[in-house]
């Protein structure tokens, strides 16, 4: 009798030790994925966090500052400033008073002596009585440069002997003007300050040479026994003022100050009662 074949031993495997557990614990399939769902819902899932690269960010950085410099040395080197518009960067003082009509003078930085000269000029021209001309200055610079004079350059460029303490208190600001009255052609010059006494002070200081910088605009005749003279006070349009007499009583040179602002120096008495009238019927505003 043929031996009794042996069966062979089943394998155990993942599936069968699934089947045998679904049927000692009475659970389906639909069961299980259900649980092994849910299960992987509450793992907390960790990422490994990415580390930040700082060199990047730093070259990066280096690059542009290099190439933002270069970009505008470019623009510096290739594309320079279009220069202003002549006449348009700067402007004269506005009037301070009425004025029938304005002369722009022109004078070299190398012949100063030129601005005196305009001046006569000007001054001996044949107008009307009881006009006024305003007299904007400009100077030609040597580098080519032109430029409106201002109350300190006008003293220097006249070669006045100012006393400091007036130069301090002056402001940029001066109208210089031709007077022409009756009797008289007149250079005056109205200076704008920061401080009534300690302009009135410097002005009593100024006297002894006032009329040395104003002899250029007076008449030989008028300066003959100069010892002589000296100044004294008047009142003119209700205005307090000084004035220089020569030994025939004829007044010269004069100055006033108008609303303890403005400064009127002027070579007659005619002159300077012209001015205070025009300060007096419209003030500088």
């Amino acid at each position: 009798m043929a031996e009794k074949q042996k069966e062979i031993p089943k394998i155990r495997t993942f599936k069968t030790d699934a089947e045998i557990f679904m049927r000692e614990k009475k659970i389906s399939q639909l069961d299980m994925a259900r649980g092994a769902y849910i299960a992987d819902k509450d793992v907390l899932r960790v990422v490994p966090t990415r580390r930040f690269n700082y060199k990047i960010i730093i070259f990066a950085g280096i690059a542009v500052l290099i190439v933002g410099l270069a970009v505008f040395f470019a623009f510096r080197l290739f594309f320079q400033a279009a220069p202003a518009p002549a006449g348009q960067a700067e402007k004269p003082t506005a009037n301070f008073l009425p004025m029938d009509g304005i002369k722009e003078i022109i004078f070299s930085e190398a012949n100063p002596g030129a601005l005196t000269s305009a001046l006569l000029e000007e001054r001996g021209k044949n107008l009307r009585f009881d006009t006024v001309v305003y007299l904007p200055i400009k100077i030609l610079k040597n580098t080519g440069e032109e430029k409106f004079l201002r109350a300190p350059d006008l003293t220097r460029a006249l070669a006045w002997q100012t006393p400091s303490e007036f130069l301090d208190n002056l402001r940029p600001d001066f109208n210089l003007l031709t007077v022409y009255g009756r009797n008289s052609r007149d250079i005056a010059v109205i200076l704008k300050i920061k401080n009534f006494p300690s302009a009135l002070a410097s002005l009593f200081s100024w006297e002894r040479t006032l009329w040395q910088d104003f002899k250029p605009f007076l008449q030989a005749e008028d300066i003959k026994n100069i010892s002589q003279f000296a100044f004294v006070d008047d009142i003119i349009k209700n205005n307090d003022a000084r004035v220089f007499k020569n030994v025939n009583g004829k007044i010269i040179l004069g100055y006033s100050i108008f609303s303890k602002q403005y400064v009127i120096i002027s070579t007659s008495r005619d002159a300077l009662s012209t001015i205070l009238d025009r300060l007096i019927a419209l003030p500088p505003r």
